[in-house]
C-alpha cells in the first residue's frame, strides 16, 4: 500500500511539474501579449480548489492527467463568441498566436535544457574509467589500424582517463583530424586521425570488467563479489570487457563454472552458478552485476553545451521513433501510458534526486515533441491552423475548424486507449494470465 501511495504521489509531483511548466509558456506570452487570461488550471474540471487575482482564476482540478490556460476568446473545441475586444485571443495577428501556443512547448524544452544544465554542473558526469576500444566493421577506426583492445591514451597531445574525456576529444579533433597514442599488449602505437564531417570514426568503447551495484540474494552477492572488483575470467575464458564477460555469462545458466577476480591487486578464485532468466525462448545465465561507473566534474559552459546537444538528440530520437512507429518498423506495443510513467516515476523517486530530475526533463522533451505533433486539440494542431490562415490570410470556416477537432479528439482517445491498454498488458493481465497456468 505504501509503494502504491509512493509511486502514485511521485507520478502526481511529475505530472504536476510538466503541465505547470507547459501552461506556464501559454501563459507569460498571452500576458505579454496582452491578452486576457481567464484562468489557469492545473488539471481538468471539476474544479478542486482556486482563487482568483486580478483577471485571472488559479486553481488545481480534479482530473490530473494535464491541465489548460484559458484566454479570451479561444476554445479548444468548437468556437467561443468573440466581441473584437483588443484582449481577445483573435483579436492579435497570426504571429502573437502563433507565439502564445507555441510557448507550452518551448517551455518544455528550456526546463529540459535547464534541468540537465543544473544535473551536470551539481552532479558531473557519469563515465566509464576506461579508453580501451574497439573497431566497427568497416569504419575509419579499422581503415586507420586501430585494432580490438587497444587502449587510447592520449588525442593530440592530450590525456585521456576515461570515456567521457576520451569521446569529449574525439568531437574536437573531428574537423581537423589529430595524432593518437595508443597502448597495444605493453607497447605504444602512434596513429593519425583524418577529419571526418560527422565526427564517427566508428570507435565502440569497451567496458570495463569493474562490478559496480550488486543484486541481493543473486549468486554475485552469495559470493561474496564487491563494487570495485575486477573480473578477469569466467569458465576458463578470460575477459577484458563488460560484453565478453557478460556473453560468456549468459552460457551458463544454472551450471557452476570458476570465477577470477581482482581485489586490491590481489587475483581472487571460486566456483559461481549463474541463476537461470528466461529470456524469449531461450534461458541464459545472470550473477546479479552491473558495471562500476565513477563522476567527474563538468564545467558550466560545457554543461550548457552537452545540454543543448541533449535535447536536441533526445528530440531527434523521439521524432525517429514516431516515424518508424508510421511506417510499421516499430511497434505500437512500445507506447506508454499513465501508468508506466507513474511506474518510472515511483522508481526514479526511490533513485534520488538525480534521477527524478532526470527523467522530468526526458519526460518534457516527449511532451514538447508530442503536442508540436499536428493533431487538432494539440498545440501542433492549432498552428497548423494558424499557418493555414497565414497562407490564406483567412481562417478555416468554423465547420472546417469543428470536423478537425473532432477527429483529432477521436485520434487523441484512441492514442490514449492504446497506450492505456498497453501499460494494462505489460503490468496486470500477464500477471492474472500467469496465476491460471
Amino acid at each position: 500500500m505504501l509503494e502504491t501511495l509512493h509511486t502514485f504521489g511521485a507520478f502526481l509531483i511529475a505530472l504536476g511539474v510538466l503541465v505547470f511548466v507547459h501552461e506556464l509558456g501559454h501563459f507569460a506570452v498571452a500576458k505579454w501579449s496582452g491578452i486576457k487570461v481567464e484562468r489557469f488550471s492545473l488539471g481538468y474540471p471539476p474544479k478542486m480548489v482556486g482563487f482568483t487575482h486580478g483577471e485571472t482564476e488559479y486553481c488545481i482540478s480534479w482530473i490530473p492527467f494535464g491541465g489548460y490556460v484559458k484566454v479570451a476568446g479561444m476554445a479548444d473545441v468548437g468556437n467561443e463568441e468573440t466581441s473584437g475586444e483588443p484582449w481577445e485571443f483573435p483579436s492579435k495577428s497570426v504571429g502573437v498566436r502563433m507565439a502564445v501556443i507555441a510557448a507550452g512547448p518551448l517551455m518544455n524544452f528550456l526546463f529540459a535544457f535547464a534541468a540537465w544544465v543544473f544535473l551536470f554542473n551539481a552532479y558531473g558526469i557519469e563515465t566509464f574509467d576506461s579508453t580501451r576500444v574497439t573497431p566497427q566493421d568497416d569504419s575509419i577506426a579499422i581503415e586507420v589500424g586501430i585494432e580490438h583492445g587497444d587502449r587510447i591514451v592520449t588525442v593530440d597531445g592530450k590525456a585521456v582517463i576515461n570515456a567521457h574525456e576520451l569521446f569529449s576529444a574525439l568531437d574536437e579533433i573531428a574537423a581537423r583530424g589529430a595524432p593518437l597514442q595508443i597502448e597495444r599488449d605493453g607497447t605504444t602505437v602512434f596513429i593519425n586521425l583524418p577529419s571526418v564531417a560527422d565526427g564517427d570514426y566508428g570507435m565502440l568503447l569497451m567496458q570495463p570488467t569493474t562490478v559496480g551495484q550488486i543484486v541481493p540474494d543473486m549468486p554475485a552477492d552469495s559470493l561474496g563479489l564487491l563494487s570495485g572488483d575486477i573480473i578477469v575470467s569466467i569458465g576458463g575464458a578470460d575477459v577484458i570487457s563488460w560484453s565478453e564477460m557478460s556473453k560468456e555469462i549468459r552460457r551458463y545458466p544454472g551450471q557452476t563454472v570458476p570465477l577470477v577476480w581482482e581485489r586490491d591487486g590481489q587475483r581472487m578464485e571460486q566456483d559461481i552458478t549463474p541463476a537461470t532468466h528466461a529470456e524469449g525462448d531461450t534461458t541464459v545465465g545472470r550473477v546479479g552485476i552491473s558495471p562500476h561507473t565513477s563522476r567527474h566534474p563538468v564545467g558550466l559552459g560545457r554543461a550548457v553545451v552537452m545540454s543543448a546537444t541533449g535535447v536536441y538528440n533526445f528530440s531527434w530520437l523521439i521524432l525517429d521513433f514516431l516515424g518508424e512507429l508510421g511506417l510499421g518498423d516499430r511497434s505500437v506495443d512500445e507506447l506508454g501510458g499513465p501508468l508506466r510513467i507513474a511506474q518510472v516515476s515511483g522508481q526514479a523517486a526511490e533513485q534520488g534526486l538525480e534521477t527524478f530530475i532526470n527523467l522530468l526533463a526526458t519526460l518534457s522533451v516527449n511532451l514538447a515533441i508530442l503536442n508540436l505533433l499536428p493533431i487538432p486539440v494539440l498545440d501542433g494542431g492549432h498552428l497548423t491552423f494558424l499557418t493555414l490562415e497565414a497562407i490564406m490570410r483567412r481562417p478555416l470556416s468554423l465547420r472546417q475548424r469543428e470536423i478537425c477537432q473532432q477527429v483529432g479528439l477521436v485520434i487523441m482517445l484512441c492514442i490514449m486507449v492504446l497506450a492505456t491498454f498497453n501499460d494494462l498488458n505489460q503490468m496486470v493481465f500477464h500477471r492474472i494470465v500467469d496465476l491460471f497456468e
